[in-house]
């Protein structure tokens, strides 16, 4: 599957599964957006950041995770920690990560 903008931006705002040693964490994909290119060849896809928000816990580190959602099925990505706990655009406090694909 290739990981393009045109793939992630219908997902925005669904919930994707995050299984993790405390059991599964729902994150809420908050934005899908191409990065700029700076001069990357033609071969390479045009890079792509998604930033996810989930709860304060429990808190994610940066790490390999299984993901699962209902349109793409289950992915190995890695996750980092972008922002700590903060007022959610949704509710209450809430943690956001980020995914990068190049």
């Amino acid at each position: 599957m290739e990981y393009t903008l045109a793939l992630f931006a219908p997902l925005v705002g669904t919930v994707f599964t995050v299984e993790t040693q405390a059991g599964p964490v729902e994150l809420v994909l908050l934005e899908a957006r191409e990065m700029p290119r700076r001069g990357l060849p033609e071969q390479f896809r045009t890079p792509l950041s998604l930033i996810f928000e989930g709860g304060t816990a429990p808190a994610l580190e940066q790490d390999n995770y299984y993901v699962d959602h209902p349109a793409l099925g289950r992915a190995t990505w890695t996750l980092v920690p972008v922002m700590p706990c903060a007022p959610s655009r949704r509710s209450g406090p809430a943690r956001q990560y980020e995914l990068g694909f190049s």
